[in-house]
Formats: structure tokens, C-alpha cells, sequence
């Protein structure tokens, strides 16, 4: 027999292509758990975003949500106080940069840059654990009024 003859496939082929397909199968069956349980937890899942109604959230209130067992700071502020804010210099901020996943990675923290939308930048919304220390700030006390 040459390499150029093509032979008919008889059943040991078959059983070749069986056996194969039966372990592909029973391999992927026995990974699927471990691989399944990389997954993260339902409950965390639920708890990956949170819906707040902020139309009761008069000018100058402040409300707390939970976000990820993180205390979430909401706060509907005056327009003293959004004057306040744009009035800072950038060089007076500890972290100049905005860390904002919806802007550029090199964009300026700018009040407006840290504020919901240019629309409705009297709602700030900060997540009220320190980076020190993991510590919660107190609302309406210190040097800003709870506000850091």
C-alpha cells in the first residue's frame, strides 16, 4: 500500500475517534467544577451594584448607602459648596490625578471631574473608607464638615 491510497475507515478507526471524544468529554467534566468555582458568589454578585432614589435628597443633605459592606457617601451639596471646590487649587490636593474610569488615565481632578455629571454637579458620591487605615470619617465633623 502507498501513502497516495486512501483506505475506507473500519471500525477500530471508530473506536479511535470514540475512545478520544469520551475523554475530551470526561476531562472537561471533571475541570468544569474547579473552573466553575473561580466564579464569584451570587450574593457578592448581588451586592456589585446598588440603585438609590436621591430625588428626597434635598440641597445640603447627605445619605449613606452600603455598597460591597462599604459605607457610600451621597451628598446633594450647596452651591457654596460646589464653589468651594472648584476654588481649590489642584496643587493644594494630596493626588492631583482623578482616578476616574470614565475619563483619561492622566485627567486632572477637577471638581467636575469628581462630581456625578457635568449636569448635576452638586451630587458627590465617595466611598467613605479611608485608604490609611480602612476607618469610616464621621459625617459633619472635622475640618470639612465630614467632607475630605
Amino acid at each position: 500500500m502507498s501513502a497516495s491510497e486512501v483506505t475506507e475507515p473500519n471500525r477500530r478507526d471508530f473506536l479511535y475517534v470514540a475512545t478520544g471524544m469520551a475523554g475530551v468529554v470526561g476531562v472537561a467534566g471533571a475541570v468544569w467544577p474547579f473552573i466553575d468555582q473561580m466564579q464569584p458568589d451570587a450574593s457578592t454578585r448581588a451586592l456589585s451594584s446598588v440603585e438609590v432614589d436621591i430625588s428626597a435628597l434635598e440641597e445640603g443633605m447627605s445619605m449613606t448607602v452600603k455598597w460591597r459592606g462599604k459605607p457610600v457617601f451621597i451628598r446633594n451639596r450647596t452651591a457654596k459648596e460646589v464653589e468651594e471646590a472648584k476654588a481649590v487649587p489642584l496643587a493644594d490636593l494630596k493626588d492631583p490625578v482623578a482616578r476616574n474610569a470614565n475619563l483619561p488615565a492622566d485627567a486632572q481632578a477637577t471638581d467636575e471631574a469628581r462630581t456625578a455629571a457635568k449636569d448635576r454637579e452638586n451630587l458627590l458620591v465617595q466611598l467613605g473608607v479611608c485608604t490609611h487605615l480602612g476607618c469610616v470619617p464621621l459625617g459633619q465633623s472635622g475640618d470639612f464638615g465630614g467632607w475630605f
